[in-house]
């Protein structure tokens, strides 16, 4: 793997050179249509240990049950009830939480890898500040660290999704048309690690993306750069509007989910979000719901895509992601695949197919 100062699988959708990602995702392919009994020796004896500060119904059950299916075994660390919460210097308190380094270091000794998940309220809602601490941990393990989301990316969950639009397209995603679009909410407690995935993935592996959002809804511009570079290497097109319906007309792939404002995220633990203002933002684009009549907008046969959870009757309807063209179910299923192939590469590289 590409040497991004860390160990393990963090930021790789910012810092993984395109070529290095296209042949990920085709070993991903690959191990997925091994047999069974190819794949449950591939991690015979490692152990991964989870840590979640946030809630997780697909990440959790496809990694401990993808873990498991190759021979490894997953640890669950609770770090809100089950540990001393590991906590980053100068937001310790004495017997309920342990430095990072402290945990990482002693983890390391045990088991094969760290996995963690963290965005939101446990960093503060402070942008930026789940992922600084998954890289603490990185700094200080002597195994690698896997990145479950954090506030700025999601990698697994944008394998999975390239995964999916491969199989879909029948091979070769460049020049498939995808819109990532934001889409209302009745919470804006969601990250953009989602979107800015997506993005740096769709634009490694060379496809006509359109971005759309309403004004206000901007990614990282750090990401947006990358992305624009990427796009130069493979051929890629970005295009952004902030129009619900442009940003649909013609696509192939719809990939329409809610994220919050960075605007409104406090620049540091001390502050607070500006919850009102989020608010009203929000409520003054309901109208960017993907419905059937939203679909029709885009190509004949396009397909709907989230990552779910999703927010029925808000973000999507029941009709369009129940749908004939809905791909989030098998989305699903690729998660555990596309970890699968993350954990084979970063504990038994020699196993990859």
């Amino acid at each position: 793997m590409t040497d991004t100062g860390t160990p393990g699988w963090i930021d790789v959708d910012l810092t993984m050179p395109g070529t290095e990602y296209r042949a990920l995702l085709e070993a991903a392919l690959r191990l997925k249509s091994l047999p069974q009994q190819d794949k449950r020796v591939l991690l015979d004896g490692r152990a991964v240990y989870f840590m979640f500060f946030n809630q997780s119904l697909r990440t959790r059950s496809s990694f401990h049950t993808g873990l498991e299916k190759l021979g490894g075994h997953a640890v669950h660390l609770d770090p809100a009830n089950g540990i001393y919460t590991p906590a980053l210097p100068g937001q310790e308190i004495p017997y309920a939480t342990e430095r990072v380094s402290d945990v990482a270091r002693v983890l390391s000794q045990y088991g094969d890898a760290i996995a963690i998940r963290m965005y939101g309220e446990p960093a503060g809602w402070v942008y930026g500040g789940a992922n600084r601490f998954i890289h603490e941990f990185a700094k200080h393990a002597d195994v690698p660290v896997i990145n479950m989301e954090c506030d700025r990316f999601h990698p697994c969950q944008a394998l999975a999704d390239a995964m999916t639009m491969h199989e879909h397209t029948g091979g070769d995603l460049r020049g498939r048309r995808l819109t990532i679009s934001w889409a209302y909410s009745g919470s804006w407690h969601k990250p953009v690690a989602v979107p800015q995935s997506a993005l740096l993935s769709a634009a490694k592996l060379g496809m006509e993306i359109t971005l759309a959002h309403p004004p206000g809804f901007e990614l990282d511009p750090e990401v947006m750069a990358a992305a624009q570079g990427f796009a130069g290497e493979s051929d890629a097109t970005i295009r952004l509007t902030h129009d619900f319906e442009d940003g649909l007309a013609g696509s192939e792939l719809v990939y329409a989910k809610s994220w919050c404002s960075l605007d409104m995220l406090p620049a540091d633990r001390s502050g607070t979000v500006d919850e009102a203002g989020m608010t009203a933002l929000f409520d003054k684009h309901r109208d960017w719901r993907v419905d059937e009549r939203a679909m029709s907008l885009a190509a004949p046969g396009a397909a709907y895509l989230h990552c779910l959870p999703a927010d029925r009757d808000q973000e999507v309807t029941d009709a369009v992601i129940d749908g004939p063209g809905s791909l989030v179910f098998r989305q699903a299923a690729n998660r555990m695949h596309a970890q699968n192939a993350v954990m084979t590469r970063l504990m038994n590289p020699a196993g990859m197919p």
